[in-house]
């Protein structure tokens, strides 16, 4: 994998297509041929179900959040049939080399094609949904729009691949101890007061301009678990005082905890307390 950066002032890579592509049970099953680019890169976001490919001579099921990338001479096509259920956005590039400058309209991920996102899966899937909307907005302007949410979505990618090892010489890095401190207690702020939100290590990083990476560092080295765990244990704190202060249905506690699957909640709670929140009711 490539840690080489571009210029900033020479990076322009050119999209030669963007593509919404679907299939579901409700309509023909589209056709497709075994074939690969000689000239440009292929990204294929599988944003919604799952979709099966011939990759190589190899069969592989793709699901929302993972990505195929089509190198020049990678031959791929996807094995619709007539129960896939997928959505996928592909585009077409040329000149992306903030991945690698050796190799034109290359990405290494090692000896593999498919790429499962974590780390910025949300923000990614986001903006591809943005490239689609704008895609369909046929405004004098939407081609400007279209090559900066590409180039977004570029970055992102690189940081998915590259960023396991922390950049030592980053200013985040350089926090003090006070500031971190401050940084903490904002955050267990923030999830106090907003614990019945939908709330991701995305939706902090946002909130808090920070990386998602960088945060759940802090939060651990200070309080000794991830963000999301706390978050999960101020829900469940305040679904046990509603438990036994109540006569609400475990499916109205839930959401008002943050929950708006109650067997979710009730599996969480069962794995907190040892015990499901109909049998703690009860007791009390």
């Amino acid at each position: 994998m490539s840690n080489t950066y571009t210029n900033i002032d020479s990076y322009n890579p050119q999209i030669l297509f963007v593509i919404d592509g679907y299939c579901s049970p409700d309509i023909p099953v589209p056709e497709t041929n075994y074939h690969c680019h000689e000239d440009f890169i292929e990204l294929s976001f599988v944003t919604s179900g799952s979709v099966d490919y011939l990759i190589e001579g190899e069969e592989y099921t793709l699901k929302k959040g993972q990505v195929l990338i089509s190198n020049p001479g990678i031959y791929h096509k996807e094995l619709f049939n007539s129960n896939t259920n997928c959505r996928e956005l592909h585009l077409g590039l040329t000149d992306i080399n903030i991945f690698n400058n050796c190799k034109k309209d290359f990405i290494d991920i090692g000896d593999k094609n498919v790429l499962t996102l974590n780390t910025y899966k949300d923000e990614i899937l986001k903006t591809c949904q943005d490239i689609v909307d704008e895609q369909k907005n046929h405004k004098q302007t939407s081609p400007f729009m279209l090559k900066s949410l590409v180039m977004k979505v570029l970055v992102l990618l690189h940081r998915e691949i590259n960023e396991e090892i922390p950049n030592l010489n980053s200013q985040e890095f350089s926090f003090k101890s006070r500031e971190k401190k401050v940084l903490v207690e904002s955050i267990t702020k923030y999830l106090n007061e907003n614990y019945t939100e939908d709330i991701s290590l995305y939706t902090l990083s946002k909130n808090m301009y920070l990386s998602p990476v960088y945060i759940s560092k802090i939060f651990k080295e200070l309080m000794g678990d991830s963000p999301i765990n706390y978050l999960i244990q101020i829900r469940l704190i305040k679904a046990k005082n509603l438990l036994e202060d109540s006569k609400l249905s475990i499916k109205t506690i839930a959401k008002m905890v943050g929950y708006n699957d109650p067997y979710y909640f009730s599996k969480l709670y069962k794995k907190y307390y040892g015990i499901s929140p109909n049998k703690a009711r009860k007791i009390v």
